[in-house]
């Protein structure tokens, strides 16, 4: 014992071994629990894949009952996966929807509440940094300069491919985007290059987003479907990508969208002002490894802020702490769970940013839709679907 201190007493040696056996306790605690989640199911041995297909409608889909296009695609992958019917944007805008898809957080929070003037916060951490941290690789491929890097989007994607064509000085933000079929090459590059299966690939295309024009080989469409069915055909090409490097059985599949468009209802004819169903629900399809739970539909609203916890629950990794959003694990995996009911957020800034007018804000459950305007609409969307 050093010189100069006491011998330790009784009662000071007694609170030194209950100390330490609380510490040994927690640990082995820890680790039987690290162990158990673990063990609950293997791990994720395939790609995940997060495909945004920009301003695409739900009700503009086979999938979802629309009959004026073809999408064969897009309806494989919906009898390969599960099919969330009732999925809501927190934005009819490009940048604050992707900027709560990929953080799990709603515009107020991380603060991106429109396509210009806005980034996303260096200290807010995105899916691909949440994933980067369980040894993926991440690689993302945009079509869209409301996506350039600088927005802060990039955030965690070792890979960002966002080379755009050059455009006229004059051209609108919104209307500076590259074709899909280039997006998608710059995409199967990344993935070509990556040794192993544990990658997390954000895949973005522009179709349908106006000015609709699609190949001439879809002309027989409506401009806008015609653009839906080339984008499906894009989806197809990097399907068919995956299964000859043997990694779609394997690969985890999200397909979303940012918002939807107004095509003329409530008078809106592309979207951003308003907050009805035309303009935030989006389509949402999970395919799993070996198509777990293939062909089921779930009727339950969820949200774009579900997407993070529900990708870190299937991969096993921790849930950050504050998100709002809900693991949709369990009714990916069992046909009899359920969801909590949750009111969706979702706000319009387009209008006061822009034009000095009223923002927007609304909240919608399982029957109704709240929207907090100049003059408050409520509706029931069981009794009155086009509200």
């Amino acid at each position: 014992m050093p010189k100069g201190l006491p011998p330790p007493t009784p009662d000071r040696r007694w609170r030194a071994a209950v100390i330490l056996a609380i510490t040994g306790v927690a640990v082995a605690a820890a680790a039987f629990g690290g162990w158990w989640y673990a063990r609950e199911s293997p791990p994720h041995h395939g790609p995940i894949v997060l495909i945004s297909i920009d301003t695409l409608r739900a009700d503009r889909l086979p999938a979802y009952g629309y009959t004026r296009v073809q999408t064969p695609a897009l309806d494989a992958l919906a009898a390969d996966g599960v099919v969330f019917e009732r999925a809501y944007s927190h934005s009819p805008q490009t940048l604050p929807a992707h900027a709560s898809i990929l953080t799990g957080r709603l515009p107020f929070e991380h603060g991106v509440r429109d396509n210009v003037g806005y980034a996303l916060a260096e200290n807010e951490r995105t899916l691909a940094e949440l994933l980067r941290n369980r040894g993926f690789s991440t690689g993302a491929a945009v079509s869209s300069y409301v996506l350039r890097p600088d927005t802060g989007i990039a955030q965690g994607f070792t890979s960002y491919d966002a080379e755009l064509p050059a455009s006229a000085p004059e051209s609108s933000v919104g209307a500076v985007q590259r074709d899909g079929a280039m997006t998608l090459e710059a995409a199967e590059r990344w993935l070509t290059s990556q040794n192993g299966h544990r990658a997390f690939l954000f895949l973005h295309l522009y179709e349908p987003h106006k000015p609709y024009a699609p190949p001439t080989r879809f002309a027989h469409y409506d401009p806008y479907d015609g653009e839906i069915a080339y984008a499906d055909e894009i989806v197809g090409r990097f399907v068919q990508t995956l299964k000859s490097r043997d990694l779609y059985d394997a690969a985890t599949i999200v397909v979303l969208s940012d918002h939807g468009e107004g095509l003329g209802d409530h008078g809106e004819q592309e979207h951003g002002l308003f907050l009805y169903e035309e303009s935030v629900h989006v389509p949402l399809i999970v395919k799993q490894p070996d198509s777990a739970g293939a062909g089921r539909r779930v009727t339950a609203p969820v949200q774009h802020i579900d997407i993070v916890p529900t990708v870190l629950d299937l991969v096993r990794a921790p849930i950050p702490d504050g998100l709002r959003g809900r693991s949709l694990r369990d009714v990916l995996e069992s046909r009899d769970a359920t969801l909590r009911e949750q009111g969706i957020y979702a706000e319009a800034f387009y209008s006061r940013l822009h034009f000095g007018w009223s923002e927007l804000y609304s909240l919608t459950d399982s029957r109704y839709r709240y929207i907090k305007a100049p003059r408050e609409e409520l509706y029931d969307l069981q009794q009155d679907a086009r509200e």
